[in-house]
């Protein structure tokens, strides 16, 4: 469930700090976070060979009848199999007593009131005055050459050292993979996201099959991104966030829920910390949760930020018993996972969304590689709304 504004971030991360050095005791455990967004996995095997497409920054391309529409590299170990017989562990976390996440309310109100824009230099800007409205092409899509290329590790197979791991944990990247399609586009974000490598390790031993250290490079055959899709989900710890309630280990997965997840929370906050060149919070992307969602703002929504170059963040339930995303099968919601993707085009005249879906083999429950296929504007809607946790966009 999604909290209220009440106070402004800094404001209550002053106010938690207080608390924290008044109190004699400390909180024994971490409040638990707003619901989560994990996913399933299927076993398969088999890597498809990607060409090498041309590496260009991002810009939409437009088409169509204008419409108008309202306004720390990881260890540097070579061991990447899992600890045979390992036993849980969980370091004591002190997260600040009485803190809960709040979302920032200058950004929300400059988002509602069509403020935010993206300046030439690909920074985030509130504006004074909004803008006019603007009129809106009947269809547009960014440059996904790259992005459309970026694809999760597979929970199962071999590292890009070439050795064997297992780790079923990866089957719960998703959020993890969506930033990292997401902040292509951000300047600040871009060379991260076409670089990172290393080595990478879970913070936490979670047990066999659930804590390997694995070597991921930027471009493979397998799939782009993987650095920082690892880089993402296990190391990922904005400055302002550590030791938070909300945010008590390293990494957007919550690596003290069952199944380890990503919390929505977590994905905005990171996300806006690595698009503002980890400077802000505060920066451009603002949760809208399902329950206060339309069909019309949603493409509204779509339509202001594939203006301005940047995909949307959709959390949605793989299915909701007559729809499905692209990639998943159609099955009762019951059956179905919650999952992140991101939409990084649309056109209104067909009625569809182009949706970005990092999950591929071994993940998704059809054993399809990873990228960009196209779904009704109605059935993601509808997506949207059957996902449990009303986690909705983030835009």
């Amino acid at each position: 469930m999604r909290r209220m504004p009440q106070l402004p971030r800094a404001a209550l991360v002053v106010l938690g700090v207080a608390l924290a050095a008044a109190l004699l005791w400390q909180l024994p455990g971490v409040l638990n976070g707003p619901a989560s967004s994990p996913r399933a996995g299927s076993s398969a095997s088999g890597v498809a060979t990607l060409a090498s497409p041309l590496d260009s920054t991002a810009g939409p391309s437009a088409f169509g009848t204008p419409v108008p529409s309202p306004t720390p590299t990881a260890t540097t170990t070579d061991t990447a199999t899992a600890t045979p017989g390992a036993t849980p562990t969980n370091p004591p976390v002190i997260p600040v007593a009485g803190a809960s996440w709040q979302p920032d309310p200058v950004l929300t109100a400059a988002k509602e009131d069509g403020r935010v824009t993206i300046d030439s230099a690909g920074h985030a800007v509130i504006l004074d005055v909004a803008p006019p409205a603007k009129i809106y092409p009947a269809a547009a899509a960014l440059d996904t050459r790259w992005t459309g290329l970026i694809q999760e590790p597979p929970r199962t197979g071999v590292d890009d050292k070439g050795t064997a791991y297992t780790d079923y944990n990866y089957s719960l990247f998703c959020g993890a993979g969506t930033a990292a399609v997401v902040l292509y586009y951000w300047p600040a974000a871009h060379n991260a996201v076409t670089t990172k490598a290393g080595y990478f390790a879970e913070p936490v031993n979670l047990g066999t099959n659930r804590y390997a250290r694995t070597y991921w490079k930027a471009q493979d055959a397998g799939g782009y991104g993987r650095g920082m899709i690892l880089y993402l989900a296990v190391a990922e710890w904005p400055q302002p966030d550590r030791n938070q309630a909300w945010w008590p280990r390293p990494g957007l997965m919550n690596w003290d829920a069952h199944p380890a997840s990503t919390y929505v929370q977590n994905l905005v906050d990171g996300i806006n910390w690595e698009a503002s060149g980890a400077t802000r919070l505060n920066y451009f992307y603002v949760i809208v949760p399902a329950s206060q969602l339309t069909a019309a703002a949603l493409r509204d929504h779509v339509h202001a930020d594939i203006g301005l170059g940047v995909p949307v963040v959709i959390a949605a339930r793989t299915s909701d018993g007559t729809h499905s995303l692209p990639n998943w099968s159609t099955k009762p919601a019951k059956s179905a996972v919650n999952h992140f993707v991101s939409v990084v085009g649309y056109d209104d005249a067909a009625g569809t969304y182009t949706v970005m879906d990092t999950c591929g083999l071994t993940c998704n429950d059809r054993n399809m590689r990873a990228g960009m296929r196209t779904i009704s504007q109605s059935n993601l809607f509808s997506l949207i709304q059957a996902e449990p946790d009303d986690d909705g966009i983030m835009w």
